[in-house]
């Protein structure tokens, strides 16, 4: 017998016997090796059949040891087009290709590059297999060359150098279903800047039919009408979450002007309120809605006011959930603002938060939670559901004092006037917490004293029936 492809003799022992070692090698190596990504699966022994060559004929080609096969096929990395034909020339290099494509998956996509490799693997699968439900696009870095100065008008680091151009490009690669069953969208860490989106952008994004959630996180847009007419695009949206947005101009629209939100939008989510100086004293707010045109008269109006309590009677009775820090803003002359929650009469949960980082001097000061009392008498007694009061201690700040304190303003907040050891007013509470953060082991033992002593009487009805803790 001789070899075909050299024309000498064969020796086909040692040919089998190299052939096996190479084979043993691979499956040890896929048994043991843990998977590259967070999103590769665990591939077991008794799927490595499936990795090694199973050629629909017998070629030169099928007798090449796999592992310069998968050299090649790691070179093919960024022709996901290529990829999905080698998976029809041979059935061993289906997984492979699979993984090598998967890294283009496009769940989060941080440049326009990733956006056309993601298109480009979207494509090779048949359009019913397309499962993505999520995708997110982060702020790419600018051109080079156009880097900005960081003097002046100071932004977040992650936000300089950022632009949020991938988000026109995925709009116009994806627009008309290439995603079908793409649910939420999330917007991430970028700059809008004039120019460097066309205006089809949103005509693009008006043809995702199958989204309902849309995420705008730490980005910077031109104005509100540019806000308004992004939100306004997905005609079939049901939820917005929106954190440290930015706004260069918060000039309200025309009055004359008509929105069409999508009519199931009436979730509403906002996180660190930084549009306006007062504003970070709400940490996070919920709000539900009646209708989408509702909503977008909201967010015009909200996103243009500068006043916190301008901000609270906008939201009015659709706030559902709200957490205040009042010891955010500069503490002028000891004195610690009021939040009035009073217009906010659909309110269910409301979190009152304490950092230590505050003067020690305020911190241990009886009249300074005074303000939980006011925040908390001024919502609705038959509405509000729960009560979290978060403190974050400090080494410099007695602790003892604070619990007492924290809890004669729940006691004056929650009690009839003049009546202390009556039933609670508020008679739809299901929870009060109170929770005590960085606290040493002596402090922990002082305020749980302090709690046992306390709460029995000041909340007799609250305590029997746990729902205070």
């Amino acid at each position: 017998m001789t070899d075909e492809m050299e024309g000498q003799p064969a020796a086909s022992c040692v040919t089998e016997g190299l052939a096996f070692d190479v084979e043993a090698r691979i499956l040890r190596e896929i048994e043991w090796r843990p998977p590259r990504k967070s999103w590769e699966p665990v591939i077991s022994r008794r799927d490595t059949l499936g990795l090694l060559p199973q050629f629909y004929s017998a070629t030169a080609a099928s007798r090449m040891p796999i592992e310069i096969w998968d050299k090649i096929l790691g070179y093919l990395r960024y022709e996901p087009e290529t990829l999905g034909i080698t998976e029809e020339v041979c059935r061993g290099w289906y997984l492979i290709s699979h993984r090598l494509k998967l890294g283009h998956r496009g769940t989060d996509c941080r440049s326009m590059e990733d956006v056309r490799l993601y298109v480009r693997y979207i494509k090779t699968i048949p359009r019913q297999r397309r499962s993505e439900t999520e995708v997110v696009l982060w702020g790419c870095a600018a051109e080079e060359g156009k880097q900005r100065s960081r003097g002046g008008n100071q932004r977040s680091d992650n936000e300089d150098h950022r632009s949020l151009a991938d988000v026109g490009t995925f709009a116009a690669m994806f627009a008309g279903g290439l995603l079908p069953r793409l649910s939420a969208l999330s917007i991430m860490s970028g700059e809008w800047t004039p120019g460097s989106i066309p205006q089809s952008v949103f005509l693009h994004l008006s043809s995702f039919h199958s989204i309902t959630f849309l995420e705008l996180a730490d980005i910077t847009l031109p104005s509100i009408t540019v806000f308004l007419n992004l939100i306004c695009a997905f005609d079939r949206l049901e939820r917005l979450n929106i954190s440290a947005l930015r706004l260069l101009d918060r000039r309200v629209p025309p009055t004359g002007r008509r929105w069409a939100p999508s009519p199931s939008l009436k979730q509403l989510r906002f996180r660190d309120l930084s549009w306006a100086d007062e504003l970070p004293m709400i940490s996070s707010a919920e709000l539900e809605m009646s209708s989408g045109s509702a909503t977008a008269l909201l967010l015009s109006n909200a996103l243009s006011c500068s006043d916190l309590q301008e901000l609270l009677h906008h939201a009015g009775k659709a706030l559902r959930q709200v957490s205040i820090n009042p010891f955010k803003l500069p503490i002028q002359h000891l004195r610690v603002p009021d939040v009035d929650l009073s217009w906010n009469v659909g309110l269910r949960d409301l979190i009152i938060t304490i950092y230590g980082f505050a003067p020690a001097a305020l911190l241990e000061r009886a009249e300074t939670y005074g303000v939980i009392q006011r925040i908390i008498s001024s919502t609705c007694p038959t509405v509000l559901e729960k009560i979290d009061i978060q403190v974050w201690l400090t080494a410099s700040a007695a602790s003892t004092s604070i619990m007492s304190h924290v809890l004669d303003a729940l006691r004056t907040a929650l009690c009839p006037p003049d009546h202390p050891l009556e039933p609670e007013k508020y008679t739809s509470l299901k929870s009060v917490e109170l929770w005590f953060w960085k606290a040493d082991e002596s402090s922990k033992r002082q305020i749980e004293a302090t709690w046992a002593k306390l709460a029995p009487i000041w909340f007799p009805s609250l305590y029997s029936r746990g729902t205070m803790r």
